[in-house]
């Protein structure tokens, strides 16, 4: 994991966001060392605890190069080549190709982890990361560690990848926030906060919805990741990028940011014309010329893309264009299902009834990006097939 940059081609953007899916587990476990003790005071024994330690300190084991900008290349690949999208899937998954209940890299996690030994904690993150067997340990632990709202795991990376992008909205109160017990309500746990604590909820739900507005999902950077993506789609298409080196964890461990690199540089000087542009971007910083959607547009084209009996034509133009044109979408969302507010000593109310609570709504982006004026005709003629304009800007 020291050589898996954790936020994918944003050091593209923002140059100091070079730091690795190594540095944040360890942040993710200190994290779990500062809360360990209301853990202890739950009705759970202390070797569970420590169970749920270690699945904070191997919860991203599983990442591939480039983090999430690998499972991206999967939109590309599956329209590429079928066959072999479906036997990585097949393989690291034990599933088909249909829809699944976790993300590539936490399947890889629970593998490695079983290989490694920790069978226990290769259960607890499947009972966590795919709604398994809804045990008591597994509900504690998805809310310390995958609440989808706040936990450990999106503490830490928000501070860190604010600290490194050198933008302030991380700069979270974490010990304020951190001051909570633990309870239970429709047999599951919760997040108990006083009513003092408002003020500082706000604080990190507006922080988290402006790093993913600004920073994640950040067009250029959404771009640039796309770019990737397609790359990494190409050379397991290609055959420069094996099926055992995603699913056979012998050459998994082997199998960093640099070796996707070394591929492109390789294959650039095999085949220039092909690989020509995804060097001129990732080496070069050749920046494409974009269009942002948001709204209702946003909203329409994201819900075409996810389907992909409708995506089938825009994924396949893509792929005839060849990396001159990629395009990716994203909905930004704050939930606070598991957050309880003491109102006073009778009243305990979710944060999400609350009126005196000021939350973000829902925000949906998509960003397309054209390599040259050719591809941008192209690109505005095939949206026009779904009545949408598209307005590209070069800066």
């Amino acid at each position: 994991m020291r050589y898996i940059v954790q936020n994918g081609m944003a050091y593209l953007v923002f140059p100091s966001m070079r730091h690795s899916r190594f540095e944040h587990s360890l942040g993710t476990y200190y994290q779990f060392e500062k809360i360990r003790e209301k853990l202890e005071r739950v009705d759970i024994g202390r070797e569970e605890v420590n169970l749920v330690g270690k699945l904070a300190l191997y919860h991203d084991i599983g990442h591939l190069p480039f983090s999430h900008t690998f499972e991206y290349s999967f939109d590309v690949l599956k329209f590429l080549n079928r066959e072999l999208y479906g036997e990585i899937l097949r393989k690291v998954t034990g599933e088909g190709t249909g829809k699944h209940t976790a993300k590539l890299h936490e399947y890889m996690g629970m593998k490695i982890l079983r290989e490694m030994g920790e069978s226990e904690v290769a259960n607890l993150m499947k009972d966590v990361y795919q709604g398994g067997e809804a045990s008591e340990l597994a509900s504690l632990a998805s809310l310390i560690i995958n609440s989808k709202d706040l936990d450990i795991d999106r503490l830490d990376y928000l501070q860190r990848d604010s600290y490194y992008s050198g933008t302030k909205y991380g700069l979270l109160p974490a010990d304020r926030l951190w001051d909570f017990e633990i309870t239970k309500r429709d047999g599951k746990y919760k997040y108990l906060f006083k009513l003092k604590s408002i003020d500082d909820l706000e604080h990190y739900f507006l922080a988290r919805y402006h790093m993913y507005s600004s920073i994640y999902n950040h067009c250029v950077v959404e771009i640039f990741n796309r770019v990737m993506a397609f790359l990494i789609a190409k050379l397991i298409a290609d055959g420069a990028i094996e099926p055992e080196d995603v699913t056979e964890s012998s050459r998994f461990l082997n199998f960093t940011d640099d070796s996707i690199l070394t591929l492109l540089k390789k294959q650039r000087g095999e085949k220039e014309k092909e690989y020509t542009p995804f060097y001129e971007a990732i080496y070069m910083r050749k920046k494409y010329a974009r269009a942002m959607l948001v709204g209702e547009v946003a909203q329409r084209l994201k819900s075409i893309l996810n389907d992909d009996s409708e995506a089938g034509e825009i994924y396949s133009e893509l792929v005839n264009l060849k990396v001159l044109a990629v395009i990716g979408a994203n909905e930004i969302e704050m939930k606070t299902q598991n957050i309880l507010i003491e109102w006073d000593e009778h009243a305990r109310l979710p944060l999400e009834d609350s009126r005196d609570v000021n939350l973000p709504s829902k925000r949906y982006k998509v960003c397309v990006g054209v390599y040259d004026a050719g591809t941008r005709e192209k690109i505005e003629t095939l949206f026009k097939k779904y009545n949408i304009s598209l307005e590209f800007r070069n800066s």
